[in-house]
């Protein structure tokens, strides 16, 4: 049995997650990844949630740590060959889209090429095992990235400008279907929910109803129990504010949040920074203590509660709630 943790939600269309998962099925020895698939994607709302196979992943990273402990100038190869191709893909991610499938598929195989590239350094950076010298030099390639935001900006953007019914639901096309999109109904219908695997399934259904067919997988759904209270890791220190919950699982969705409402999301990146000046205090699913909503609440001195796991889950529009960010503790006073 393959076990799946939801450990991310990300505001990515599924091109992304392709070329993203295709590159965990093998290692930079060319070995194959005896722990199969690495992830699940799961589109809930028009946000993906990455379920990993944990022992998949685990592999490739120690597989990645021989290379670099066998090899101390492998990394700065790769690095030296990301950033070149992040450079190329920065002077297209400039445009609002390019203007043919021709152009769309060259532009997928350059995000191939700095995915393959990108792995590398982002595991190096977050593995501590990594040698220092190493581990640095990819910390520092890290921090300053915005590879996958403009990558997916320009994905979106291209498939809206060539195929008008795909608006808003560009999230939801897979690569080989570029020439060709479902209609919009049947891309409807993924938005709302659909599960991926690459290079082997795409099925409009709940993932719920999806583990109940796949009883080799074991899926760790969080448990949602029938308290008043919501837990999480304070980011920011605050006293105790009161008001109505907004939830943001999108980037499209940051101009609904009115001032003075509790921000709440399965995390935060630089887009949601208009949203999260307004609101009065700040919850996620995902985070720690150095993640993008952590960081920014702390500039804004915004109270801000991270890492709660279930808040999108149990909170909803207009919930009027209490954040205790003193304490980590989110309650519900009234249901909308």
């Amino acid at each position: 049995m393959t076990t799946f943790i939801k450990t991310y939600t990300r505001d990515n269309g599924l091109i992304i997650q392709e070329v993203w998962d295709k590159h965990y099925t093998h290692d930079y020895y060319g070995n194959t990844n005896p722990h199969s698939p690495p992830q699940v994607n799961y589109i809930n709302d028009g946000a993906v949630e990455i379920w990993e196979n944990r022992e998949g992943i685990r592999w490739f990273v120690d597989q990645l740590l021989k290379k670099n402990q066998s090899d101390p100038s492998f990394l700065k190869g790769l690095i030296k060959e990301h950033l070149a191709t992040a450079e190329e893909l920065q002077m297209l991610a400039e445009k609002s889209h390019l203007d043919s499938v021709g152009e769309l598929k060259n532009f997928i195989k350059l995000l191939d090429k700095g995915t393959c590239t990108f792995l590398a350094f982002y595991h190096s950076a977050v593995d501590e095992r990594t040698p220092n010298s190493i581990r640095g030099a990819a910390l520092a390639v890290r921090e300053k990235d915005a590879f996958y935001d403009n990558a997916d900006r320009l994905i979106r953007g291209t498939l809206e400008y060539l195929y008008p019914h795909s608006k808003n639901r560009a999230v939801s096309i897979m690569s080989n279907e570029i020439d060709k999109p479902p209609m919009k109904k049947v891309l409807d219908e993924r938005f709302k929910h659909c599960v991926m695997i690459v290079d082997g399934i795409l099925e409009i259904t709940e993932l719920t109803t999806f583990a109940k067919r796949k009883p080799d997988f074991n899926f760790v759904f969080p448990r949602i129990s029938d308290s008043k209270e919501i837990r999480g890791q304070v980011a920011y220190l605050g006293k105790t504010v009161t008001g109505a919950v907004r939830v943001l699982r999108r980037k499209i969705q940051v101009a609904e949040l009115r001032d003075g409402e509790i921000l709440v999301s399965p995390m935060t990146t630089p887009d949601f920074v208009p949203a999260m000046k307004k609101a009065a205090a700040i919850v996620t699913d995902e985070g720690g203590i150095t993640c993008h909503a952590a960081i920014v609440s702390r500039e804004l001195k915004k109270p801000c509660i991270i890492g709660t796991k279930i808040a999108t889950q149990v909170l909803k529009d207009g919930d009027l709630v209490e954040v205790d960010a003193d304490k980590g503790v989110v309650r519900i006073l009234e249901r909308a």
